[in-house]
């Protein structure tokens, strides 16, 4: 099949399941205001030989959960919008290939695509607001369409973030490494945005530190059908090999999870052992990647995330709305949901003023997003014990952590080892870390 038919088929795909949310709730709330989804719930299927398809949702279930979860909240608390329902309509993105349909369906009114016309300052779209995408490489492409209609993105880079941008996560990554003493250290970058981004950034802060870069090299990603060329697992084999002469222990790893399979496959087959692999935000949590067997072989895996705030009552949630994942959901850790629920408390908050909010309800006027945005760029609360505002750039003051992943069964897979404050930039409340190295202790480069 070629290009334009895999195309069309995935549209015909696409606005086929968009036309079936409205009658499964567990995607779709009626409400007065809707806000929109943009979350990965399925990978790609085509090809994924390394996925089981439960594998998948074990974190981005949590992630959809949580918006449902904050939605029932906020409409049980008659404080904070009386008398009017939020409402939500989530989207498969279907891992990383298809966001700009779902955006075009958010941008839409009845039909599957917004119509063309000279201004949009009252033109109604279907949601007021969308949080995702839930994944560090999509999030640009979704903001210059969002950014033409002035619609808000919570989450990740474009207009506002929920969680911490990776400025502040590079800088925790050179604290780790500066707190260890790795005076060198080898990066692996992808090949796509995400991989060259997050590459220059770690060089620029290592610059300002005593850190040299032993070597560093590119991954390749996988074809579009997930698939390698005859070229690229030589290339990986060479890659592995270098690694193996290195006297550097530190790897930093900056490349989505589909090309990481192939490269982890070739690490086992090569038997290196005793690496200190350290990812950011977008691996940190990885249960798929987690699940390779004998991945534990390789060495320690060092992650930097958003700080895992407890939600009451989100726990008893999930578990009761997703039964058939109860074991799943024990065991692969919590994922970080606090950025979905402050992001959809942030949308509740910013229209209490447009909409002339008071004790005993709110005017159910239409709001448009040129409207919305800057109120939420104004929202000043406490939730859960922490201040959400937005700052200068867009971002939320949380607190990040590192985390060691396990493979006990009667732990917690993903370990929280160490606090990072990006406003003091310091590691704080740092534990015993097992090293996974020759002689079970930390290795330093001189």
């Amino acid at each position: 099949m070629g290009a334009q038919g895999r195309v069309v088929c995935s549209l015909i795909f696409l606005l086929r399941a968009l036309a079936e949310l409205a009658e499964n709730s567990e995607f779709y709330l009626l409400g007065d205001y809707l806000l929109g989804g943009l979350f990965t719930l399925h990978a790609n299927m085509k090809g994924t030989v390394h996925l089981n398809y439960l594998q998948v949702p074990k974190c981005k279930e949590g992630v959809s959960s949580a918006t449902r979860f904050t939605v029932e909240e906020i409409s049980n608390d008659i404080s904070l919008l009386p008398s009017v329902l939020l409402g939500y309509e989530m989207v498969d993105t279907c891992h990383m290939s298809n966001n700009i349909h779902p955006v075009l369906y958010f941008l839409s009114q009845d039909d599957y695509f917004p119509p063309i016309q000279e201004d949009y300052s009252h033109y109604v779209r279907r949601v007021v607001a969308i949080t995702g995408p839930d994944n560090s490489k999509s999030p640009m492409t979704v903001a210059h369409f969002l950014s033409l209609s002035l619609l808000p993105q919570l989450r990740f880079p474009a207009v506002l973030r929920t969680a911490p941008g990776v400025h502040h996560q590079m800088e925790a990554m050179v604290q780790l490494m500066l707190h260890f003493r790795w005076n060198g250290i080898l990066v692996l970058p992808s090949s796509d945005d995400y991989g060259r981004g997050n590459n220059q950034l770690l060089s620029e802060r290592l610059a300002h530190h005593d850190i040299g870069i032993a070597f560093q090299e590119t991954l390749p990603m996988p074809q579009p059908d997930q698939t390698m060329t005859q070229q690229e697992p030589e290339r990986l084999e060479a890659i592995v090999g270098k690694l193996q002469q290195s006297v550097a222990c530190a790897v930093a790893v900056f490349s989505p999870d589909l090309a990481l399979f192939d490269f982890f496959r070739e690490v086992l087959r090569q038997n290196f052992t005793g690496a200190v692999w350290i990812a950011s935000e977008s691996r940190a949590i990885d249960p798929v990647l987690h699940h390779l067997t004998q991945l534990q072989r390789t060495g320690t895996f060092l992650g930097i995330t958003t700080q895992s705030v407890p939600i009451p009552g989100f726990s008893e949630f999930r578990v009761r709305r997703s039964q058939s994942f109860n074991s799943i959901l024990t065991l692969s850790g919590e994922c970080v949901v606090y950025s979905v629920y402050s992001a959809v408390y942030a949308v509740a908050y910013a229209p209490q003023n447009l909409l002339g909010c008071n004790q005993t309800g709110c005017h159910k006027e239409v709001v448009y997003p040129w409207q919305l945005l800057p109120e939420i760029w104004k929202v000043n609360f406490t939730l859960l014990g922490h201040q959400i505002f937005f700052n200068e750039q867009g971002d939320l003051s949380l607190n990040l952590e590192v985390i060691q992943w396990q493979w006990h069964l009667s732990q917690n897979p993903f370990q929280s080892i160490a606090s990072y404050q990006p406003s003091k930039r310091q590691l704080k409340d740092i534990c015993d870390i097992s090293w996974h190295t020759p002689n079970s202790t930390v290795s330093s480069q001189e």
